[in-house]
């Protein structure tokens, strides 16, 4: 439409020079001829005030310039007022989600809410209209997601999620922070701040946990690269062999890399097979060797379930290497550089031998090439090198909002229900119809809240005992939990499980029964039962090796003397 109003403006304004020329005898400059012209798309050209007869072609000018004018002036009105209706619903809006951003993340990650069905509010500081259009569209907020005012015409008081997505980690911050202060609903506004730095992501995860008073929203913090490699491992998880370990080699200690070698052990310690063996993961890099003494002391279970071997070297050297790695069952190539890494999967043809996508190689901008390798036959453009390569796009990954909103505190809350169910079969108990003896997904919503609450409490916990959390990023001292300590924490859960229980209504009763809300931790901690104490205990006896799981360490805020 644009074209045909552009096309009609040129036009009349064409006619009008040709027809002014042809009303005046050919007498009058070109550029009165001109300012004649551009006078008819406002009515007022002196040339057509006398009564005529005027040439066709100022004729056909002197309608058609106003008509282009009235036009001009129809969709002018119309983009304002539907500017304003946009905004307006933006900031009447309920229960709808917020996207702050104007990078690939922003945009695919809001594309890929609306395709789940969610109403999205886009904050940017230019606009961008999807190509899916439609009903789809998301409302827009033009403007610094940072604004007190831009965050309210975007209606975040009332929304259900704010998703930070600037390519700065600072601003991404100030974002969440404000969204804070912008919070009035009943429930508390999940946010969830992208990082760029993993160690950066992983510091202001413990600064958050640590904190002692719950805060008005509900935050996390995310790297694109660990989402992506959480993404990839549940959507192909590993698939053990019945005679030996699964193998794997990982190229390039980048970011990918080190979360994809975390996922490939966390996923790997809970299969019956990790009983028996240990998953074999060969790291190629300049700096392999650091990077897995790094990851191991980050992450402790890594030795546990990994035999990690190391390369200092590049790719070609070490697969002629007669004592190199035994051919892997996956291939992850996680260069950064998208070239590199492409040109490796498709040079290194030793690494094409494990069957359709075992070669998995990390993309960006280039993840649309797949394509042109399994697309419709009529549309590829390469030899698939039968299906063996997989171009993985890490934004497009990273954008899933399941994965997302699987953040640190429901991650955290599973670790303190699976170290329950551990702890209560350690002592023999038995799954006869008790709620809260089942696995996490079958967990009543009550239930999985109740752990949410006790992971949200860490920090003030260990706040008591003068100690906060740390990344396990460089060496330094972790503080191991005394006697006292234990108990004293012990205490503070089941004061704070017991509270919980009494605002809900619960009552003391010998017998537990969920449907009348009874049950025999209603009590003091000093009128407990010795075994329902070991319960709180053990629990906090767990917490730092659970901290550890995630990367995490308590340290001492000062020595005791």
């Amino acid at each position: 439409m644009r074209a045909i109003f552009t096309a009609a403006a040129a036009l009349s304004l064409l006619l009008g020079c040709i027809g002014l020329h042809q009303y005046t005898d050919g007498s009058t400059r070109f550029s009165d001829l001109l300012y004649g012209a551009l006078q008819l798309f406002v009515l007022e050209s002196p040339a057509t005030g006398d009564d005529g007869p005027y040439p066709i072609p100022l004729e056909i000018a002197r309608f058609a310039a106003p008509a282009v004018t009235f036009y001009a002036l129809v969709e002018a009105l119309r983009l304002v007022f539907a500017s304003e209706a946009e905004r307006l619903r933006a900031r009447r809006a309920r229960g709808h989600v917020v996207v702050c951003g104007d990078g690939p993340m922003a945009t695919s990650l809001s594309r890929q809410l609306r395709a789940t069905g969610h109403r999205v509010v886009h904050i940017a500081e230019s606009r961008t209209d999807p190509p899916d259009g439609g009903r789809r569209r998301p409302l827009w907020v033009l403007g610094d997601a940072r604004n007190p005012d831009v965050l309210r015409a975007a209606g975040v008081a009332h929304a259900s999620a704010l998703y930070a997505c600037a390519e700065d980690s600072a601003t991404n911050t100030a974002i969440a922070l404000a969204a804070g202060r912008r919070q009035r609903g009943e429930r508390p506004l999940a946010v969830y701040a992208q990082v760029q730095d993993p160690e950066l992501c992983l510091a202001l995860q413990a600064r958050h946990l640590g904190t002692s008073d719950p805060p008005a929203i509900r935050l996390d913090f995310f790297n694109i690269d660990d989402l992506a490699a959480r993404y990839l491992l549940a959507e192909d998880p590993i698939i053990p062999p019945l005679d030996r370990p699964p193998r794997f080699l990982v190229i390039g200690a980048t970011a990918f890399g080190r979360a994809t070698i975390v996922e490939l052990a966390r996923q790997w310690r809970v299969l019956p097979s990790a009983a028996m063996w240990r998953v074999e993961v060969t790291v190629v890099d300049d700096s392999a060797s650091q990077v897995i003494d790094e990851l191991t002391f980050r992450y402790p279970f890594l030795s546990k379930a990994c035999d990690l071997r190391p390369y200092d070297g590049d790719l070609l050297s070490t697969l002629g290497d007669e004592r190199g790695p035994a051919a892997p069952d996956r291939v992850f190539i996680c260069y950064e550089d998208e070239q590199r890494a492409l040109k490796i999967a498709l040079v290194a043809d030793r690494l094409w031998r494990g069957g359709p996508g075992t070669v998995i190689v990390r993309q960006d901008q280039l993840a649309t090439l797949q394509d042109a390798f399994d697309g419709a036959r009529d549309e590829r453009l390469f030899d698939e090198v039968s299906g063996t390569l997989r171009l993985f796009g890490v934004v497009d990954a990273a954008c899933d909002p399941g994965i997302i909103r699987d953040d640190l505190g429901e991650r955290l809350a599973r670790v303190i229900h699976e170290c329950y169910l551990v702890a209560r079969q350690g002592r023999g108990d038995l799954v006869d119809g008790t709620p809260s003896l089942v696995p996490w997904p079958r967990l009543p919503e009550r239930l999985q809240r109740e752990n949410r609450a006790q992971a949200a409490d860490i920090g003030r916990k260990l706040r008591a005992i003068d100690c906060v959390l740390a990344p396990r990023v460089a060496a330094g001292g972790e503080h191991t939990l005394t006697a006292a300590e234990v108990t004293l924490l012990a205490t503070m859960e089941h004061e704070r499980w017991l509270r919980a229980r009494l605002r809900e209504g619960w009552r003391f009763a010998e017998e537990r029964d969920d449907d009348r809300m009874l049950h025999p931790a209603i009590r003091r901690w000093v009128d407990l039962p010795e075994a329902l104490r070991t319960v709180n205990s053990d629990a906090i006896r767990e917490l730092p090796s659970m901290l550890a799981d995630s990367g995490f360490r308590i340290v001492r805020m000062r020595e005791v003397s």
